[in-house]
């Protein structure tokens, strides 16, 4: 039975796979080697593909056929860029990561006060923790930690990294008497957790509305800064 196989993506990832094909005549140097920027946008379509294989099939029951398929590229074109589906999951969580992380840097103004600025970091971690990509990427992660724990403490490293912005903001306010804090690393996964609710955040439905989104971050806040600032 021929295998249906599903878009790899939304609009924008659909986009990308129209412009990689559309680059096949005129995106390829003399000696017939893609440029660097059609081999950025065949990346961008492994990427997309990659996702909706996972998301669909797991990462167990995903494979590089699949998403070859879903990419509309070769097997050998997949393997020239990626070497298996592990490396290929480990650049999507350091994708996501990155994009939290600039998120959240995008938030932080010491002259802002600070429940602005954890509403704002807050709905960051609220709209990433419901975007499909890092839902995925972290369900897989859950499901395969005894598998795969190399990936999973890539994972683990990554998310550090998202949150670093967040860390030293909070050593920041720290040491200007503002909140006690006794280490601001954790004290910026225990935001994190509050406001995604750790692990049943994953399951969470998608469609939020902004005000429900609005209330559940505004009290992760208060509770937050309730413990932050009880002895200020």
């Amino acid at each position: 039975m021929e295998r249906k196989v599903e878009p790899a993506g939304q609009l924008s990832l659909a986009e990308h796979a129209v412009e990689a094909e559309d680059a096949v005549s005129s995106g390829r140097r003399a000696n017939g080697r893609p440029t660097r920027s059609r081999a950025r946008t065949i990346k961008s379509t492994i990427f997309a593909a990659a996702m909706a294989e996972f998301a669909e099939r797991g990462f167990h029951g995903g494979s590089i056929v699949g998403i070859a398929e879903r990419a509309n590229v070769t097997r050998a074109t997949v393997y020239k860029h990626f070497s298996s589906k592990e490396v290929i999951l480990e650049r999507l969580a350091h994708h996501t990561s990155t994009r939290l992380r600039a998120s959240i840097e995008q938030e932080i103004d010491m002259d802002r006060p600070v429940w602005e600025v954890l509403q704002g970091v807050g709905r960051c971690f609220h709209q990433d923790g419901l975007s499909t990509d890092s839902k995925s990427i972290s369900r897989i992660l859950v499901v395969e930690a005894n598998r795969f724990p190399d990936l999973v403490r890539k994972g683990y490293e990554l998310r550090w990294y998202s949150l670093e912005p967040l860390a030293k903001y909070f050593e920041v306010l720290a040491m200007n008497g503002q909140v006690v804090l006794e280490d601001a690393p954790r004290a910026a996964q225990q935001f994190l957790h509050l406001v995604t609710s750790s692990v049943d955040y994953l399951f969470a439905e998608e469609g939020v509305s902004p005000k429900e989104q609005d209330r559940w971050v505004d009290s992760a806040v208060r509770i937050f800064l309730h413990g932050a600032l009880r002895r200020a």
